[in-house]
Order: C-alpha cells, then structure tokens, then sequence
C-alpha cells in the first residue's frame, strides 16, 4: 500500500533527468529491505518455534526431535508418521506463536525506522532550507 505513493513522492521531488536513477534506487532499496526483513523475521521466528517446540520433544528418539525442529511441517509430518498426534498439536502452537513474537519483533522494528525518519526528515530539510539556491543567487545578483 506505500509503495506506489512513496515512489510517486520520491520520484516527483527530483529533475527529469534524475528520474531514472531515483527510480533504480528505489527500487533498489525496496528489494534490499524486503531481502533483509525476511531474513530477520524469518530468523525470529526459527528461533521462537525452536525455543516453543523442545519441551514437546521429551522422549522422542533422535531424528524425530531434528525432523520436528525444522519446521512445523516437518513436525506433523513425523507426527503422523510416529502417531503422536499430540506432536502436531505442539507443532502447530509452536509455530502461531513463532509468528506472534515475530510479528511483534518487526512491528518494533519498523516503528524505529519511521521514528528514525520522522527525526531525520526534518533536519534534512532544514539543512536543505539553510543551503542557497545557485540560481536564486544568479537571479539576485542581476537585478
């Protein structure tokens, strides 16, 4: 939902013959944000239903305990498998709670970045306010 917009807003503040390049950086910093909030929601959230699974896993043999920590697929997989349908119970609550904490994680971390910008934005307009503009100089200086 605020992709387009702040494209649009970005885009609309440079010369024409910077929209390109604006448009790449964009683009660039979109893709690289996306790269890295999966991997640090995903990471979370590994950790989280690891952490949740292991008490459910007391008295399974070994590679019932490694398919089950893998992932909450995995682990009613091996439920079944195994018949211990109380595995795939766990598995699945292990895992809606991963996605809690995980949620929770990157909403704290987004609203850092939009504290960061709200802090930031407006010093840099302020320096942007203080610096002259060439041509209103040029302009100043002729008449």
């Amino acid at each position: 939902m605020v992709i387009g917009p702040v494209t649009a807003a970005l885009i609309s503040n440079l010369p024409l013959e910077q929209a390109g390049a604006g448009s790449a950086v964009t683009n660039t910093v979109r893709q690289t944000g996306s790269v890295i909030g999966i991997a640090v929601g995903g990471t979370i959230m590994s950790i989280m239903y690891r952490r949740a699974i292991e008490p459910s896993l007391e008295g399974a043999s070994g590679p019932v305990q490694d398919q089950a920590r893998v992932s909450a697929e995995q682990a009613r997989h091996v439920a079944t498998a195994v018949h211990r349908p109380a595995l795939a119970q766990a598995a699945d609550s292990a895992f809606i709670h991963a996605m809690h904490v995980g949620a929770g994680w990157i909403a704290v971390i987004a609203l850092l970045g939009a504290a960061v910008l709200l802090i930031s934005l407006p010093a840099a307009e302020k320096k942007k306010g203080q610096v002259p503009d060439p041509d209103h100089e040029e302009a100043r200086s002729s008449v």
